[in-house]
C-alpha cells in the first residue's frame, strides 16, 4: 500500500465517605505530636540516631509553584480541588513507562481500551480529553495519545472541571505532564529493561552544564522501546528523544528552548472487538491473544514539538512567564476488524472488513501570565492575570476506497493472519479542519483571615472551528461545520480554611464548556455543553509533610448535552444529518479518599478509593463500562539490616462489578453482559547494588487474571507482564 505515493512506514456509600472524612479530620493532631521524633530519625539503645531514611524523603506539595488549575503560587494543600501527582522516583521504581501505566495508578481514574492504539481514560464518569504538557494543551485526538514517560519529571492529574486554564473541555480531569529541565550540575543515568513478550527498552538522561557556573545548561533524554504483545502478530517499536537548552540571561531572566520527538510504529494493531459469543449463542471463550488483524496492518504515529519558555522575575514577588509550543503530528494506518460469530466447531463465520487513514495535524499554543502578590487590609494576597491561544489544523486525506474489501476467515482457531495485503493511496482530495481557541483569565487568592482564603477566578473564551474540503485537483470546494462560540465566561471559586497548619477543609465550584456541532429539529445549532464540578473536602499532612491524606465529595455535571431526538427520523435535516436535543442532568456523584507518602521511615504508601454513581441519558453511549467503586493501593518497604539495600513493593487495584447493556446476540436481539468484581495484583522490588547501580523487578497482573478491559467494545485486558531493569546513575 502507499501514502503520498510511498509505502507506509514499517516499523456507595455516602455514610462511609462521611466517616472517612471525619477520621481524616482527627489524624493531623496525632501526626503533629510525632512529627519531631520522626523527622529526627530513630534512636537505638546506644543513643545514636539513624537518619538513613531521610535522604529518601520527598516532601510533596511543600513548594509553591504555579498551580495547574489556577496558575497561583499555591501548594496542593492550598488548592481547593482534588489533585494527584506521580513523580520521577515512582515512575522509575514501578516501571511506569507510558501514560497508560501512570493513569492506572491515579486515584479516581479508570483506564479502558478500544484497541491497541486507542486508550480511554475516565474520571468522575466522563472521558478525559484535556492533556497538557507544561500547561499547554497538546491533545489532538490522533497523534498525541501515547506519551512516553521518559520526558517527564512528574505528572499531575487535577480531577473535575478545569475551565479556567483549559477553556473548552469536559468536567473529568486535566492531565499535566511536566518536562524534565536542565540542572546546574552534571548528572546522568542510563537504564536497560527487558520483559514479557520480547519487551526491550533503553533509556538515557544526561544533564550537562555548558558553563562552569551552570548559568547555561543542557539536558538530553532518549528512549528506545521494542516489544511484541500478548496479541498474535502485534509488534511495536518506539523511539523518543528530547533536547533542552536553558540559560539564565540575567539574575532575573531564564530562557528555555527545546525539541522533542516520538515515533510509534506498531504492526498488527487491533481494531474492533473480540466476540463474546459463538454462532450458537454460547460464550466463545476465545484466548486472550486473539487478534483479527492480518500481519500487514499498521497504525503508525509520529509527533514532534519545538517549545520555548521565558521566566522573568520582578523584585521578590512578581513573575512573568511565557510558554509556547509548535507541534506537528502524522498518523497513517491500514486497519482490519472482524464481524460475525465463530462456529464453535469449524471456526468459520467471521468476516474481515477494512479501513485506512492518513492524517496530519499542526498545533500551536501560547500561554502568558503575570503573577505576584500585593498587600491589602494588612494581609498579603496573590493575583494572576494571563491569556492563552491555541490553534489546531488537521488535514485528513481521502484514500482510494477500501470499504469494498472483505475477507472470510476460513477457521478463526487456526488462522495465522497471512493473507494478501490491502493497498490504499491518496486520491488528492482532502479535508482540512481548523479549531482556534483563545481566552484571557485572572485568578486571585485573598486571605480573608489568618486561616481563611478565598480563591477565585474567571476566564473569557472564544472558540471557533470549520472544515474546508478540497477535490482531487486540490481546488477548494466547500466549507462545512462552521461553528463559533464567543464571550464564554468560565468561573472558578473556592474557599480553603486552615484548621491546623497541617489540616485544612475546602469547598470549590468550577465550570467548563464544550462546543458541539449538532442541530435541533429546527436546524438551529445547539448551545455548548455546560460542565461543572462541585466538591468539598479535607486535606491533611502528617509527619512534617511526608504523608498526605485527602478526602472529597463531589458532583460533576453536564447540561445541554446533545443526544439524538428520537421523535425525528434519521437524516431528517436538510443536509442529511439527524436532529439532536440538549438534555440536562448528565452527572456523577461520589466521594474519594487519597493517601500518599511515608507512614513510617522506609515505608511508603499510595492509596485511593473512589465511589461514583453516574446518571446519563439512555441514548448517551460512551462505549466504556465504569465501576461504581474502585480501590488502588501500592506500598513499598525499605528493608533494614543485612537487607537494607532491598526495597519490596506491591499493591492491587480492585473494581466493583460492571455491566454491558444492549450487547448484540447472535440468535437475535440484545443481552446484558456482566463482569464480576475483580482485582489485579502488582509487585515490584528494587535492589541497590551500589551507590550508582539499581536493579528493578516489576510484575503487573501478577496472578494473571483474565478480565475484559471493555464490555461495550469488548476486548481483553493485559495478562501478566514481568519486566526487569538495570539503572546506572552518576
Amino acid at each position: 500500500m502507499s501514502f503520498r505515493d510511498r509505502p507506509l512506514r514499517s516499523p456507595r456509600r455516602a455514610p462511609l465517605g462521611l466517616a472517612l472524612l471525619s477520621v481524616l479530620s482527627l489524624t493531623p493532631s496525632l501526626a503533629l505530636a510525632d512529627a519531631a521524633t520522626d523527622a529526627a530519625g530513630t534512636t537505638d539503645a546506644a543513643g545514636t540516631t539513624d537518619a538513613r531514611t531521610l535522604d529518601k524523603v520527598r516532601v510533596v506539595a511543600a513548594q509553591a509553584t504555579p498551580s495547574s488549575s489556577t496558575r497561583l503560587p499555591i501548594t496542593l494543600q492550598e488548592t481547593p480541588q482534588s489533585t494527584s501527582v506521580i513523580g520521577l522516583e515512582r515512575l522509575q521504581s514501578e516501571s511506569l513507562y507510558s501514560i497508560n501505566d501512570v493513569m492506572r495508578n491515579v486515584t479516581g481514574v479508570n483506564v479502558s481500551f478500544y484497541d491497541t492504539q486507542r486508550p480511554l481514560y475516565y474520571a468522575r464518569g466522563f472521558t478525559i480529553t484535556d492533556f497538557q504538557v507544561d500547561g499547554l494543551p497538546t491533545y489532538s485526538g490522533s497523534t498525541n495519545q501515547e506519551y512516553d514517560t521518559a520526558f517527564y519529571d512528574r505528572i499531575e492529574v487535577i480531577r473535575g472541571a478545569n475551565g479556567l486554564l483549559s477553556g473548552a473541555g469536559i468536567p473529568s480531569a486535566t492531565v499535566n505532564l511536566l518536562r524534565k529541565r536542565p540542572g546546574r550540575e552534571f548528572d546522568a543515568s542510563f537504564a536497560i529493561s527487558a520483559g514479557s513478550w520480547d519487551f526491550r527498552r533503553m533509556e538515557a538522561d544526561v544533564n550537562a552544564p555548558l558553563t562552569a557556573d551552570g548559568r547555561f545548561r543542557s539536558r538530553v533524554v532518549a528512549a528506545y522501546q521494542d516489544r511484541d504483545y500478548y496479541y498474535d502478530r502485534y509488534t511495536e517499536d518506539k523511539m523518543s528523544g528530547m533536547a533542552v537548552l536553558e540559560g539564565d540571561l540575567t539574575d532575573s531572566t531564564t530562557v528555555t528552548v527545546g525539541y522533542q520527538r516520538q515515533d510509534n510504529n506498531p504492526v498488527g494493531s487491533t481494531w474492533g472487538t473480540v466476540p463474546f459469543f459463538n454462532s450458537d449463542g454460547s460464550f466463545a471463550h476465545l484466548p486472550r491473544e486473539t487478534n483479527m488483524a492480518p500481519k500487514w496492518t499498521r497504525w503508525q504515529r509520529e509527533t514532534s514539538t519545538a517549545f520555548a519558555n521565558l521566566e522573568q522575575t520582578f523584585g521578590e514577588n512578581w513573575m512573568l512567564r511565557v510558554n509556547a509550543a509548535h507541534t506537528e503530528g502524522n498518523v497513517q494506518n491500514v486497519r482490519v476488524y472482524g464481524s460475525g460469530y465463530p462456529d464453535p466447531t469449524t471456526g468459520s463465520g467471521v468476516t474481515l472488513m477494512a479501513g485506512a487513514g492518513d492524517a496530519e495535524d499542526t498545533r500551536n499554543g501560547v500561554d502568558v501570565f503575570l503573577s505576584g502578590s500585593f498587600a491589602l487590609f494588612g494581609r498579603e494576597h496573590d493575583v494572576v492575570v494571563g491569556g492563552s491561544w491555541s490553534d489546531l489544523e488537521s488535514t485528513t486525506w481521502t484514500l482510494t476506497p477500501v470499504n469494498t474489501w472483505r475477507y472470510d476467515i476460513p477457521n478463526l482457531y487456526t488462522w495465522d493472519g497471512d493473507i494478501p495485503e490491502l493497498t490504499a493511496s491518496r486520491t488528492g482530495a482532502r479535508r482540512v479542519q481548523r479549531t482556534t481557541q483563545s481566552g484571557v483569565y485572572a485568578s486571585t487568592r485573598l486571605r480573608l483571615a489568618d486561616p481563611l482564603s478565598l480563591i477565585a477566578g474567571a476566564r473569557l473564551s472564544r472558540w471557533e472551528t470549520l472544515t474546508r474540503a478540497y477535490n482531487t485537483r486540490g481546488a477548494y470546494t466547500a466549507t462545512s461545520g462552521q461553528y463559533k462560540v464567543t464571550d464564554e465566561v468560565t468561573p472558578y471559586v473556592g474557599l480553603v480554611y486552615e484548621i491546623l497548619p497541617a489540616l485544612s477543609v475546602y469547598a470549590s465550584y468550577t465550570e467548563i464548556f464544550n462546543p458541539q456541532n449538532f442541530k435541533d429539529r429546527n436546524e438551529n445549532l445547539l448551545a455548548p455543553v455546560q460542565g461543572s464540578n462541585l466538591e468539598a473536602g479535607i486535606k491533611s499532612q502528617w509527619f512534617d509533610g511526608r504523608l498526605t491524606a485527602n478526602a472529597a465529595i463531589f458532583e460533576a455535571k453536564q447540561d445541554n448535552y446533545a443526544v439524538r431526538d428520537m421523535t425525528q427520523p434519521d437524516g431528517s435535516l436538510s443536509d442529511g444529518s439527524s436532529a439532536y436535543v440538549g438534555v440536562n442532568g448528565t452527572k456523577s456523584r461520589g466521594w474519594e479518599v487519597d493517601v500518599n507518602g511515608q507512614i513510617l521511615p522506609g515505608w511508603t504508601v499510595n492509596a485511593g478509593y473512589t465511589h461514583v454513581k453516574v446518571t446519563r441519558a439512555a441514548t448517551d453511549l460512551i462505549y466504556a463500562n465504569l465501576p461504581e467503586d474502585f480501590l488502588q493501593l501500592n506500598t513499598t518497604v525499605q528493608l533494614s539490616g543485612a537487607l537494607e539495600r532491598l526495597s519490596l513493593g506491591g499493591g492491587f487495584s480492585w473494581q466493583s462489578r460492571v455491566r454491558g447493556y444492549n450487547i448484540p446476540y447472535p440468535l437475535g436481539g440484545t443481552v446484558t453482559v456482566n463482569q464480576p468484581a475483580y482485582m489485579l495484583v502488582n509487585l515490584n522490588a528494587n535492589y541497590r547494588i551500589s551507590d550508582n547501580w539499581m536493579a528493578t523487578l516489576s510484575v503487573r497482573n501478577a496472578l494473571d487474571k483474565t478480565y475484559w478491559a471493555n464490555l461495550d467494545y469488548n476486548n481483553y485486558g493485559e495478562p501478566r507482564f514481568v519486566s526487569a531493569s538495570l539503572r546506572w546513575k552518576f
